[in-house]
């Protein structure tokens, strides 16, 4: 029986009673008028607390409904929290994003370095927007799986996404066509033993890439470092108001190793920082490498003291029809306390047959420092010589003065340069060329 039918029947019963007993009493007694209107009075006191019963029991029953809804609502959400936190917690913390393999990790990072450069070439004065060489605008895919506890699977794919490339930019050809935008620097796999070194196959970097470049200065990142040339390789000289076809990419050349399909051979880390690296590539291409700490292309750099240092060098047959090998080496050491650092980088190749063989010397000086809340500046100014590059005899100079600040907490540098390019051809009688000066301003942000 229900709560409502309940309190209906006792209600019933109760009159009934009542009634009964009035009857019972009216055979033997007279009746009461005023006895009468009183138990008229409480007969419809009681049908109005029946009544207010009644609705209360309703409001009880509704909220009853209603409580069990939220009630089933509730361990609904706490079942699909408890699902998401369990799922959650089974990612690992340092994976930025989610493999179709459980059972290997993948990271996504990236940078966009865009910069406009305003140059001179003695003829004109022109603004070039562009994608900055000197690092440009890349996406990378890394993946890695623990095969056993010594010996771990790398795998990287890492595309340049570079439109209107800075070396490809030129006074002619101010907009590079879509064609030349990717470029696809690393599709690799590698297998790293803690104990024998890693071995690497694909596309990739050479043992000797980079080895002219080892650099611990800020300036170095974004905008100012051994490649001074990256940042307008594609432009031109002038003579008379004319372009000679001859580029500031071919005048200045830091002999530096590159990427190319390749197998290579890392040793594992000897000592402090000491490594080995070996490649051989396709076209007869074979590198060899000693760097100082760079421990499997990470540039940790060794301290000595309260000096960080690092450095590399390389010697390696680019199979070049007039090129027996070539050499390359840089060292760099920053001093952690006062933040003046220095970088030197060497290059050359020794050549086949007869005529001096090309060099590069480059030298900068720098300072890392926190001067704001932001994060820190980096301060720098450098300087290259060359000789025999576009031709024999051909001297090239090149100064410059760079500035860089790290906004810290967004990961991005800004940045800015004033460079000048100055090439003397007089003694291999091509006659003197313009100098060409470019400013630069830009940013990088990395993700």
């Amino acid at each position: 029986m229900s709560r409502k039918k309940w309190v209906y029947s006792v209600s019933v019963a109760a009159v009934l009673q009542a009634a009964m007993a009035a009857s019972a009493q009216s055979q033997t007694v007279a009746v009461d008028p005023a006895l009468l209107e009183q138990l008229q009075d409480l007969i419809q006191q009681q049908q109005d607390q029946i009544e207010n019963l009644q609705t209360r029991l309703d409001q009880l029953e509704q909220t009853s409904a209603e409580t069990q809804s939220i009630a089933s609502e509730a361990q609904t959400t706490a079942t699909e929290a408890i699902d998401t936190t369990q799922r959650l917690a089974a990612i690992d913390t340092d994976t930025v994003v989610t493999s179709g393999n459980d059972k290997v990790k993948l990271s996504l990072s990236g940078q966009i370095n865009r910069a406009v450069n305003l140059a001179d070439d003695g003829n004109s004065t022109r603004a070039y927007f562009v994608d900055n060489d000197t690092s440009n605008s890349r996406i990378r895919f890394v993946g890695t799986g623990q095969i056993t506890e010594e010996t771990t699977l790398g795998t990287t794919i890492e595309v340049g996404l570079s439109p209107n490339n800075s070396f490809e930019v030129s006074q002619d050809n101010q907009n590079v066509s879509s064609s030349e935008v990717i470029d696809l620097r690393k599709v690799e796999a590698s297998f790293r033993n803690d104990r024998f070194g890693q071995i690497v196959f694909g596309k990739g970097q050479a043992a000797a890439d980079d080895t002219a470049e080892y650099d611990l200065s800020l300036v170095a990142g974004p905008i100012m470092y051994s490649g001074i040339s990256d940042i307008v390789g594609g432009l031109q000289f002038t003579r008379g108001g004319n372009l000679t076809g001859i580029k500031i990419g071919d005048a200045f050349f830091n002999f530096d190793g590159n990427r190319q399909n390749r197998a290579r051979y890392d040793s594992p880390v000897i000592g402090p920082g000491l490594q080995v690296s070996v490649s051989a590539g396709a076209d007869e291409n074979y590198d060899a490498a000693l760097t100082w700490g760079g421990d499997y292309g990470d540039w940790t750099g060794v301290d000595i003291g309260s000096v960080t240092t690092l450095g590399a060098i390389s010697i390696r047959d680019p199979n070049e029809s007039n090129v027996d090998y070539r050499l390359a080496g840089s060292f760099s050491a920053l001093h952690n306390p006062t933040g003046i650092g220095a970088t030197i980088s060497a290059g050359g190749d020794k050549r086949k047959g007869s005529g001096d063989d090309p060099y590069n010397l480059y030298g900068k000086l720098t300072l890392d420092r926190s001067f704001f809340d932001l994060g820190p500046t980096g301060l720098g100014v450098d300087v290259t010589y060359g000789e025999h590059f576009s031709g024999q005899g051909d001297k090239s100079f090149g100064f410059g003065v760079a500035a860089v600040q790290l906004l810290e907490s967004v990961g991005t540098e800004v940045y800015g340069q004033f460079r000048v390019f100055d090439l003397d051809r007089a003694a291999a009688g091509g006659g003197s060329v313009e100098k060409v000066y470019v400013g630069t301003i830009g940013t990088r942000a990395k993700f």
